[in-house]
Parts: C-alpha cells; structure tokens; sequence
C-alpha cells in the first residue's frame, strides 16, 4: 500500500510540474518510480507514462510552440533518441543503475547550482548538440526537458511559447522512445499496467498545475523538486 500511495502522489506531482515549471516532471517521477521498481522496468512504466504528461502540456499550450524551433530540434532529438535507446538495452543492470543514479544527481544539481540566465548559445550548432544530448538524456533517465530548457531558455521567447515549445519537442522524444522500446523489447504487459493505472494523475496534475504556476513561484518549485533528484540519484549509487 505505501509503493502504491508513494507512486499516485508522485505521478501527481509530476503532472503538476509539467504543467507549472515545465522541467523536472520526467526526472522527478523517474527518481520517485525507481525506488520501486528496477531501472529498465522504471523506463517502461515511464515510456508509456510520459505520453500522458506530454498531452497533457501540449492539451494546456497547443498551438503556442514555436515551429521552426521545434523543426530544428526535432532532427538532432531523433539520433539521441536512438542512440539513448540502444544503450539501455546494452548496459549491465548494476552499471546501469549506478549510471541512472549519477545521471539524476549530476542533472539535479546542476540545475540546481546554475544561474538561472546560464545556457547554452543561440547558434543552429548549440540547438544540434541540445537536441542530440535531449534525446540521449530523455531515453536513459527523463531528461530530455531539463536539457532542451538550456537552450530554449537563452532565446527569450514568451512563459507560454517556452512551454509550448519545450512540450512539443519532448513530445516528439517520447513518441520516438515508445516506438524504439517496443522494438528492442524493453516493453512489457506489467509496466502497461502500472502506467494505465497511474495515467488519469498525470492529467489530474497538468490541470492543478496551471493553477499552481499563477499562485506559487517557479523558483520554489522548481528547487524542492531538483533537491529531491539529487538525494534520490545519490541513494541509487549506493
């Protein structure tokens, strides 16, 4: 019963975030599930649940990306997504999981530590290496979002046209996840289960989150949940 509660408020707050802050949801959820369950179930329960927070943005920002920047995107995101994929089904389960927990922490804290104006530049070749290290980072723990933020952040674009375009592009990652999951075989009848079980949150969350984002400021939010990545990534190197 506790696995269960510690999985519904989870995916409930994940929802929140996505809709709210807009990074964090991915990661966050996936440092929260793999307390539960191992690595590689943990991605497939999470392939099929990030489906339902991507719809849950775009349902709350449709229309409001920024085509060619998503257009731009999206090519890069397609190689890192691949390549993400095949090395999850390679990697030995204790060093994949020492891996996941590293990546969550070093991702954490350096979201946490950074000047919120750091990014990376404005050139087509930072928006290349920001799409192809999104779709690495989105395929092995979640990431695709807080990476992508680094770069859309520095454009200065409108809250509503970052957040449409950041759910538009992670979107794209986490279709092209599914479809590569399922074609080396990291999907399962359990991990639909738990995600089909765990979905109707997701939305229950996207819709207090765009409450949430006009009565509570981003920087709390966003700090607690980075804080909580990095403890948990820290755990899982144990």
């Amino acid at each position: 019963m506790d696995t269960f509660v510690l999985a519904i408020v989870a995916t409930l707050a994940a929802g929140i975030l996505r809709t709210s802050v807009g990074i964090g949801s991915g990661i966050f959820l996936t440092a929260c599930l793999s307390l539960l369950f191992e690595p590689k179930m943990t991605l497939a329960i999470m392939a099929f649940l990030q489906i339902g927070l991507g719809a849950s943005a775009l349902g709350h920002y449709w229309g409001k990306w920024s085509t060619p920047l998503v257009l731009r995107l999206a090519g890069a995101v397609f190689v890192g997504v691949v390549l993400g994929s095949w090395l999850v089904t390679v990697l030995p389960a204790h060093w994949f999981r020492r891996l996941f927990g590293l990546g969550l922490a070093g991702l954490g804290l350096f979201e946490l530590i950074r000047r919120p104006d750091a990014a990376l530049g404005r050139t087509s070749g930072n928006a290349m290496v920001s799409g192809f290290l999104a779709g690495v980072g989105g395929s092995m723990v979640n990431a695709a979002g807080a990476i992508l933020a680094l770069h859309l952040k520095r454009l200065q674009l409108s809250y509503d046209t970052f957040l449409g375009t950041l759910s538009a592009v992670v979107m794209c990652t986490d279709v092209l996840r599914l479809g590569l999951y399922w074609q080396f075989g990291l999907l399962n009848g359990a991990a639909l289960y738990h995600s089909i079980l765990l979905l109707p949150l997701a939305f229950v969350g996207g819709w207090i989150g765009v409450f949430v984002r006009s009565h509570v400021p981003e920087r709390i939010l966003r700090q607690a949940t980075l804080s909580l990545v990095i403890v948990i990534g820290i755990m899982l190197l144990m």
